[in-house]
C-alpha cells in the first residue's frame, strides 16, 4: 500500500527542489509524466508504479525498488540507479544515457530501443 497518493507526490514534487522521497512507499501509483528531476528516491518502493515519460534526470535512485513498473519514454539521463531492483520492468525507449547502472541486472526487462545500455 502506498504511502503516498498521486496528489500528494505532485505537491511535494511543485513545492521542493530536489524533492526528497527516500524510503517512500510508492508502489502501485500513476506517476506517469511527473517530474521527478534530482529527486531522492533512494531505497523508494516503486514496485509497479507507472513511470511511463516521467522525467528523471539526475534522480537519486540508489536501492530502490522498481521491479514491474513501468518506465517507457522516461528520461532517466544522469540517474543513479546503483544497486535498484528493476527485475520486469518495462524499459522501453527509456533514456539511460550516463545513468549509474552498477549492481543492477538488466535481464528480464523490456527494452526495445532504450537509449544508454551497452548490454
Amino acid at each position: 500500500m502506498s504511502d503516498l497518493t498521486r496528489k500528494e507526490v505532485i505537491i511535494i514534487l511543485a513545492t521542493a527542489q530536489n524533492a526528497r522521497l527516500a524510503g517512500v512507499d510508492l508502489s502501485g501509483l500513476d506517476l506517469r509524466g511527473l517530474n521527478f528531476a534530482g529527486a531522492d528516491l533512494i531505497r523508494a518502493n516503486l514496485s509497479g508504479a507507472n513511470l511511463a515519460n516521467a522525467y528523471m534526470r539526475h534522480a537519486q535512485l540508489e536501492e530502490a525498488d522498481l521491479r514491474n513498473a513501468v518506465l517507457d519514454g522516461a528520461n532517466l539521463k544522469e540517474a543513479n540507479l546503483k544497486g535498484s531492483q528493476i527485475a520486469g520492468a518495462s524499459l522501453n525507449t527509456t533514456n539511460l544515457a550516463d545513468a549509474n547502472l552498477s549492481g543492477v541486472q538488466l535481464d528480464a526487462v523490456q527494452r526495445s530501443q532504450a537509449r544508454g545500455l551497452t548490454s
